[in-house]
């Protein structure tokens, strides 16, 4: 009896890393002093690359995954401000002494409401300095779709991002000028625009910057 055709097993699809050319990232790694230990934070997975990178660096990396953490998965609008403070200092996990010189926020402020993207920016304060540096990657509006993806650093010139799995979390979007406004004591110093209808930000800690209506690009 003839047997029927055997099903070919389904088999996942590769995740291929992509070159991402960034025209902000040399600007803020410039701002490194190569005879200081550096502290980086990375809000997203450590990726290999951004390892391989730092490598070359007297360095204290840290990779938080925040994308991961239940408040970004299942977010509880139900939670107070302090409850909302307390699940981000943990995650963060910052020693009390700790300053950043370079902060890796990625799109994770797309994947956090109001509530949560302030208490995010409260519990970085105590680390964060004149000195500090850090990059976002955002829709170039908030009525760009957002790729799902994650992201790490190539080398001064280009970021590497690869596809995410799963499903991807609620997004938040928001404009440059609604952004800049709920980061406090952040300001977008430049903007330039990247593929698929995103665009990169560089932040400094500038406490005195108006932000009334600045498009950057």
């Amino acid at each position: 009896m003839p047997q029927p055709p055997t099903q070919p097993k389904a088999t996942p699809r590769q995740q291929t890393p992509k070159l991402l050319p960034s025209a902000l990232l040399a600007e803020l790694l410039g701002r490194i002093d190569p005879d200081k230990r550096l502290v980086v934070l990375d809000m997203g997975h450590a990726m290999a690359s951004t390892v391989s990178f730092f490598g070359d660096y007297r360095c204290q990396l840290n990779f938080i995954d925040l994308y991961a953490e239940q408040f970004i998965l299942t977010p509880d609008s139900e939670l107070t401000h302090s409850q909302r403070v307390t699940a981000m200092r943990e995650a963060l996990n910052l020693a009390p002494s700790a300053k950043i010189d370079i902060c890796l926020f990625w799109d994770i402020f797309n994947y956090l409401d109001d509530a949560h993207t302030k208490a995010l920016i409260q519990v970085l304060e105590p680390h964060i300095s004149t000195a500090t540096g850090a990059l976002v990657i955002n829709p170039r509006d908030s009525r760009r779709y957002l790729p799902f993806y994650r992201y790490g650093i190539a080398d001064q010139d280009h970021f590497m991002q690869i596809e995410s799995t799963g499903i991807q979390p609620t997004v938040f979007a928001r404009s440059q000028r609604e952004l800049n406004n709920l980061i406090d004591y952040f300001a977008i110093d430049r903007g330039r625009l990247i593929s698929e209808g995103r665009a990169e930000y560089l932040l400094f800690e500038n406490r005195e910057f108006d932000k009334t209506d600045r498009s950057m690009i």
